[in-house]
């Protein structure tokens, strides 16, 4: 294990060398902020990997288990407990880094969240993934008792109404843990926005501000739910800090995602995914265990649950790109359809640049890191679509003339 943790010191080294001093960083600002966030999200990558090789390693799980076993009888509480283990010890190896971006954003003024606040934002986030974690890694051994080969199909199936659900409900019980929601208040702007929707075929559409300036200064906006819980929601600091017409651009964007069912198409995207994530992860579960799989459910003990994590893990890493370039591709269309619905794009241009400066971020990365980290078209790139566009038009009126 400790030769694994030299190579990860010479890791951190390596990213931080080049992300702070070689990175060919573009930004509207003249800091290095856009580098630095990729070096901290390289950063945390392995971290998941390292603790549940360390578990594996030696079989060291195995005291945890005994210690376990000693303490609660029923299965789903040895589950919660050990779950439970896992997203401590995984909270406690990102801490250092995430403190350091806390650091690190209210030094170049993208970020004002009180320290409590965000200590106790990460505790509901390690909640809720505690939750979650209990719950699969529970469905799972008792599918791997009762269904040695098949099992990562019928968990996939139960999956998928739990997912929809969980969709559903983000809205409305789940998002509101975080932030403070409401009606997007009366006024021109309002106004304005009802006459685009309406003139883009939606009728009835929740609008939503949501209170994000007690804890950033950047800008943003975006679609949520699904069926009669689907949204378009607003940052404040969007409201306050963009021209009426910028927004206007935004919001004809987040249409774009409505019209296009967008959600729905992401939704089944990654549960399309995710059924052949965990074939892959069944075959190599099965690998590894060789004989043990069939003999004495040895696939369904707490024992060898952390190779199942390590293996998923990083089969989820490798299969990041993929969803990645799936979700920039949504957003490229939503960006045409908003380009195809305003006549006036010079405020779509500056809309782009502002959310650039605003966010400080690396308006065209490399495209490695495009890969692993941007969901998004980069700004350059929409910046560069507007002005075809615009060219486009330009040409066409002189033709007509």
């Amino acid at each position: 294990m400790k030769k694994y943790i030299g190579i990860y010191c010479l890791y951190l080294i390596i990213v931080w060398g080049y992300f702070y001093y070689f990175y060919p960083l573009e930004s509207f600002s003249d800091s290095n902020y856009g580098a630095l966030a990729h070096a901290v999200f390289f950063s945390k990558l392995p971290l998941e990997w390292l603790l549940l090789y360390y578990l594996i390693d030696k079989n060291r799980v195995s005291n945890w288990i005994g210690w376990i076993n000693r303490l609660v009888k029923f299965e789903l509480g040895k589950t919660m407990i050990f779950s439970l283990l896992i997203i401590i010890g995984y909270g406690l190896l990102r801490l250092p880094f995430n403190l350091l971006w806390f650091v690190i954003s209210h030094r170049e003024g993208t970020s004002r969240q009180p320290l409590l606040d965000w200590f106790g934002e990460m505790g509901l986030d390690l909640f809720l993934y505690w939750i979650a974690l209990s719950l699969g890694i529970w469905m799972t051994r008792i599918l791997l008792k009762k269904y040695k080969k098949m099992w990562w199909l019928v968990l996939w199936l139960l999956i998928l109404p739990i997912v929809a659900f969980i969709v559903y409900i983000q809205p409305v019980w789940i998002d509101p843990l975080y932030e403070d929601f409401s009606t997007l208040e009366e006024g021109t702007l309002r106004t304005s926005i009802e006459e685009l929707t309406s003139r883009m075929g939606l009728e009835n559409v929740t609008l939503l501000q949501v209170n994000m300036s007690e804890k950033v200064t950047t800008f943003n906006a975006y679609v949520t739910g699904i069926m009669g819980n689907a949204r378009i929601v607003l940052w404040d600091t969007t409201l306050e800090g963009m021209e009426q017409d910028e927004i206007l651009f935004i919001l004809a964007h987040e249409i774009g995602h409505y019209v296009m069912n967008h959600v729905y198409m992401g939704v089944g995207g990654y549960l399309l995914l995710s059924v052949v994530l965990f074939y892959l992860a069944a075959q190599l579960y099965r690998w590894i265990l060789g004989k043990q799989q069939t003999k004495d459910s040895q696939g369904a003990k707490l024992e060898n649950i952390p190779k199942l994590l390590l293996i998923l893990s990083i089969l989820l890493t490798m299969s990041q790109p993929i969803s990645l370039y799936v979700s920039r591709q949504m957003e490229l269309s939503a960006d045409k359809y908003a380009i195809e619905h305003t006549e006036n794009l010079t405020p779509a241009m500056e809309s782009y640049k502002r959310l650039a400066i605003q966010s400080k971020s690396d308006i065209d990365p490399l495209i490695w890191v495009k890969w692993m980290r941007y969901s998004h078209p980069s700004i350059s790139e929409r910046i560069e679509l507007i002005q075809n566009e615009m060219k486009k038009r330009e040409t066409l009126e002189q033709f007509d003339s």
